[in-house]
């Protein structure tokens, strides 16, 4: 093999794997088995083209390659450029935690349950390493997560239902109300519902003059980078409690309705 090629996919992967999953907890081995898959497509396709794409959430591809180990997730903050976090599955645990754990896991002791009344039970934990970024890409605010994943019997795959905690400042989350947002109170603390369709497309993509009134409206987020148009619906029930930013997510599963997200919000609130 040439090698001046050789050593341009190991700097390639390092800096990509560097700039999307900046502190992600990666084995050492993962980064020759992300080589050697890199590898197998140049010799298969006698083409070879590092680059990456934000997909879905959680969702990274290098090279045409999903890399498992970690996760990125990129939103919008408030007059900055982004939230960035990353995790790595090899913290993942499929055994409910303790308080202790949770706490030694991400600093704090957020409110979490095991299952939910409408039949929703824990399926793992998880912790991310997040950010806040300036539009200059300074990280002026650091923090963890941590991430429940639920699931009921007959789940699909695609579905998904998870809670997210973090510890941070509201001064960053205060803005980014969504304009199809619905507000309940509860113990004096505020619910915000929202429901959204999200397409996975390919890139270049035009949206069409429906969807991009959708999108105005709150009720669409269109990702690029797809390699097929994809579409799922999304529901959030968010709330912000003692310094904790707490956040229900439902992907797919579709018979869950509004009040059954706001009241599941309810129980983690106790």
């Amino acid at each position: 093999m040439n090698k001046n090629f050789d050593e341009n996919i190991d700097q390639k992967i390092k800096e990509c794997l560097i700039d999307k999953s900046d502190n992600a907890s990666v084995p050492e081995n993962m980064f020759f088995k992300i080589r050697n898959e890199i590898l197998k497509e140049k010799d298969n396709k006698g083409v070879f083209t590092m680059k990456y794409k934000l997909l879905k959430p959680k969702t990274i591809i290098i090279a045409g390659i999903l890399i498992i180990a970690t996760s990125v997730t990129c939103v919008a903050a408030t007059n900055l450029s982004g939230i960035f976090g990353s995790s790595s599955r090899l913290t993942e645990t499929k055994t409910f935690p303790s308080k202790d754990k949770v706490k030694e896991s991400v600093g704090f002791t957020p409110k979490y349950v095991e299952s939910f009344k409408n039949g929703f039970k824990f399926d793992t934990f998880n912790y991310s390493k997040n950010e806040i970024r300036d539009d200059k890409g300074a990280a002026v605010e650091k923090y963890k997560g941590a991430d429940f994943d639920y699931k009921k019997e007959g789940s699909k795959k695609g579905q998904s239902l998870y809670m997210a905690a973090e510890k941070v400042d509201q001064k960053y989350l205060g803005e980014n109300t969504s304009k199809n947002a619905i507000s309940v109170e509860y113990k004096g603390i505020k619910i915000e519902y929202t429901s959204s369709q999200y397409k996975s497309v390919p890139e270049g993509y035009n949206p069409t003059d429906e969807e991009k009134e959708l999108q105005n409206k709150g009720l669409l987020e269109i990702g690029y980078g797809s390699d097929e148009i994809e579409v799922s619906q999304n529901q959030v029930a968010g709330w912000y409690e003692d310094g904790i930013s707490y956040c229900i997510s439902n992907m797919d599963y579709t018979e869950l309705s509004k009040d059954d997200m706001i009241n599941m919000a309810k129980e983690v609130i106790g």
